[in-house]
């Protein structure tokens, strides 16, 4: 005897705002859709419309006020129902769980001021996998259930376990979220089929993907098919049907959902990158605009915040982030997280100035150097800043060498370097030092000036033949043979040996990934230039300095260039190696001509022990078998013998084979080129443009840690300094926020109507003890149980 009483006909019209079309396709695309949803829920008696995406309704009310009208009175009689309530469908493995957040706030402000709802059921349909720290966001935004459409690993109903062990309903849906036209009733009949030992099903309807939802034809269909079923069908919504399932006895998953699509970790490298740059500078300027208005009751400018933050919310949508989209699309999102940022750095350089209030006039022949530090605790390290001379100095024998001091007035260790630009004067400068700065605060440092002559410099480059560099903590050895890391050795232990080789893996045609959970076949790896090679790469075939040279030496850091090849593809690789650290800064400069590849840094021989990356509020094992894994702000091994982790400023994939743990840099697949059955992925009678060919770049830190999390968000969200002259007015404005525990992360701060919203985060399996100091709540004790999210009004 079958089971199965109802089925819960939920009617929508998946519409990718972008993907195989630009933005104003999908922004006419949404307007049409939702007027023929509209048209069908006046004529149709029991018709249920599901949408949710703030972003579409803000179109439709920009530009046809009118439907925007019969909108509102159609959800206000429950005709029409706000799913999931989020600004879009993001992508949800690599977007922070900061941006998670603003996707629901921005989607709930916006759906509680137009219709007075607040949706309870989350939604994301077409999203590539999903992180586990999920659970935990939108148990604590009010969200009670949560809709999914991938990965296939997942199925039907399960209580899905977040890292602090809150629980969340989770589904599956049966067979996708749409249908083809007029083919409605056969997917009510797959739901039947695969759903007949159940009592209650759900069967997701409506054309898709390019908008659509219903038709006239599917919904007379349905009609005819609801009279005659033993089966009681009905027209409903996702919170109804899951309101009917018992959820005490489900499955419990304890994972982030994933694999899935496993290409789109990396394709279109230039959009993450963005992506990230924009998530950190919209936390570092809030959290400066948290201090400044705190400091000096300044207006905080939440709408031009808000701004910043659409501009990257469109921009992490599952289609875009991902990089699946069209080569217009990645076109017009690197414009939009341009945009973002530029409305974020004249927000930041405001608020900066602003706290540079106070501080005294600078003394002749003194250059002050203000440095802004985000975190709420002390953060020692190397800082490096530009600046112009007072005047030109043309004599071509002469130096000018900068000296700087502390606020006590002690000097410190610096040294000068080459300036972004290129002038061979002595006028605009760059210096790098070491220092100390104070928590959430400006932190001020001056400058002083000796000019000497050029011969009685040191040279540069003094090394042998491995350029090797140690302290206390530290020995790194940079090979002149191989171009790569031939040892880094904390306290004595070697960590990593034969580390940053860039290997080359066969790739196809598919940015999605689609058929693929890895890329394990390797083809190859660049290899050092020649010394004559490199010299004649530069431009400078004459010469004849080493491919592998030190460009930088002093008493802060040394700099080590080199220059490697594969195939049309080249590679400059600089290594950073402080003299008082225990990391190493990689910046790889890649001039990428190789077609659908695969391209990644190897750690070559490293310790053993789990490999582990973080993810949105969380921390995870992560595969070894080669399958391609994602990760946020760091990944790496912990094992007995120590840790080592890579930090990185946006790179999100990387996996583990062979005993090496390798990140993936980019991926050269065609743009939208999208399997189907057997037919060649890509028609192959002409040249096809390929993603990320050309000049892309990347960052990253090799160290080992107490606590990867925190040393990541600092390396992400990095003091930022300024060469300025204060006028000597005002107040000067001490620390704002402290914090008492370095374990504990200040996620987040911003102001919310009259008071602020600070979001703590405990980013360790252990549970921590803090005292949060800020104005108006002073003192405050508070303890953080493992990976626990906690919210703090005041």
């Amino acid at each position: 005897m079958e089971k199965l009483k109802k089925i819960h006909l939920i009617s929508n019209a998946h519409l990718d705002p972008a993907w195989l079309w630009r933005w104003n396709e999908g922004l006419a695309e949404a307007i049409s859709t939702f007027r023929v949803a509209a048209d069908f829920l006046e004529q149709y008696d029991g018709y249920i419309f599901n949408h949710n995406e703030a972003l579409l309704y803000m179109w439709v009310e920009e530009h046809e006020p009118k439907l925007f009208e019969r909108i509102k009175k159609l959800v206000a009689e429950g005709k029409w129902i706000i799913l999931g309530g989020w600004y879009l469908q993001p992508d949800v493995v690599m977007t922070s769980g900061e941006s998670i957040i603003s996707q629901i706030e921005l989607g709930r402000e916006y759906f509680t001021e137009k219709f007075g709802k607040a949706p309870t059921t989350a939604a994301n349909l077409d999203s590539f996998g999903h992180s586990r720290g999920l659970v935990q966001i939108l148990t604590k935004m009010g969200y009670t259930s949560y809709v999914i459409g991938r990965p296939e690993s997942v199925s039907g109903h399960v209580n899905w376990e977040g890292y602090d062990g809150s629980l969340l309903h989770t589904y599956k849906i049966v067979g996708g979220y749409n249908s083809g036209k007029g083919k409605a009733t056969n997917k009510i009949k797959l739901v039947e089929e695969q759903c007949a030992e159940q009592e209650v099903a759900a069967c997701f309807w409506g054309i898709g993907n390019h908008g659509g939802g219903a038709s006239r034809e599917d919904l007379e269909k349905i009609d005819e098919l609801m009279k005659k079923s033993g089966v009681k069908i009905f027209h409903s919504d996702a919170t109804s049907f899951l309101n009917e399932i018992d959820t005490k006895d489900l499955p419990v998953i304890s994972n982030s959902l994933v694999p899935c699509m496993v290409g789109c970790i990396t394709s279109m490298v230039r959009v993450k990158q963005g992506n990230r740059r924009l998530e950190n500078k919209i936390a570092t300027t809030e959290k400066i605009w948290s201090y400044a208005a705190i400091a000096g009751g300044d207006e905080y400018p939440k709408e031009q915040l808000d701004e910043a933050k659409r501009a990257l919310a469109f921009c992490q949508f599952h289609d875009i982030l991902p990089g699946s989209g069209i080569k217009k699309v990645e076109v017009d999102s690197l414009n939009t997280l341009g945009y973002g940022e530029e409305i974020v750095d004249r927000l930041f350089t405001k608020a900066f100035l602003k706290l540079c209030s106070g501080q005294k006039k600078a003394k002749d022949g003194e250059l002050p150097i203000m440095v802004f530090n985000p975190h709420p605790y002390e953060v020692e390290g190397e800082f490096e800043v530009g600046f112009m001379l007072a005047n030109q100095n043309w004599a071509e024998d002469e130096k000018t060498l900068a000296f700087i001091f502390d606020e006590q007035g002690c000097p410190l260790p610096v040294q000068n370097e080459k300036p972004d630009c290129t002038f061979n004067l002595d006028w605009i400068e760059k210096i790098s030092f070491r220092g100390k700065l104070k928590p959430s605060s400006i932190t001020r440092f001056d400058c002083r000036f000796k000019t000497v002559k050029i011969d009685t410099l040191p040279a540069t480059d003094d090394f042998g033949d491995a350029i090797t560099v140690k302290n206390g903590k530290m020995e790194v050895s940079i090979s002149r043979k191989t171009g790569l890391i031939d040892s880094y050795k904390i306290d004595g232990k070697t960590l990593v040996a034969g580390a940053c080789a860039l290997e080359v893996y066969r790739d196809n045609e598919d940015p999605w990934g689609m058929t693929v959970s890895s890329f394990t076949e390797r083809l190859g790896q660049f290899t050092l230039m020649s010394d004559e090679e490199a010299n004649e790469f530069i431009g400078y075939p004459e010469q004849s300095l080493p491919n592998v040279r030190v460009i930088e030496n002093g008493a802060v850091r040394v700099k080590v260039q080199a220059i490697f090849k594969y195939g049309r593809s080249v590679a400059t690789v600089i290594y950073t190696i402080p003299k008082a650290g225990s990391y190493v800064d990689i910046n790889i400069t890649m001039l990428s001509l190789e077609v659908n590849r695969m391209i990644r840094m190897s750690l070559g021989e490293s310790i053993k022990g789990s490999v582990v990356g973080e993810t949105a509020f969380g921390k995870e094992e992560l595969f070894r078998d080669g399958t391609e894994f994602v990760y946020h702000k760091w990944c790496g091994i912990e094992g007995d013998a120590g840790k080592l982790y890579v930090l990185n400023s946006g790179t999100y994939g990387g996996a583990y084979i062979d005993d090496s743990l390798k990140i993936s840099l980019l991926r050269t697949p065609v743009y939208s080129a999208h399997p189907i059955h057997q037919r060649p992925i890509a028609p192959r009678d002409r040249a096809h443009e390929h993603i990320d060919m050309g000049q892309r770049s990347f960052d990253f830190r090799l160290c080992t840690s107490e606590n990867a999390s925190i040393d990541a968000q600092i390396y992400n969200e990095q003091p930022q300094l300024l060469s300025f002259f204060p006028s000597g007015d005002g107040t000067r404005v001490d620390s704002v926020v402290k914090i008492d525990n370095g374990a504990v992360q200040l996620s987040s701060m911003r102001k919310i109507g009259d008071g602020y919203k600070l979001t703590l985060f405990n980013p360790t399996d252990l549970e921590q003890s803090v005292t949060l100091s800020v104005s108006g709540y002073e003192n405050k004790k508070l303890t953080l149980s493992p990976f626990e999210l906690k919210f703090i009004n005041f």
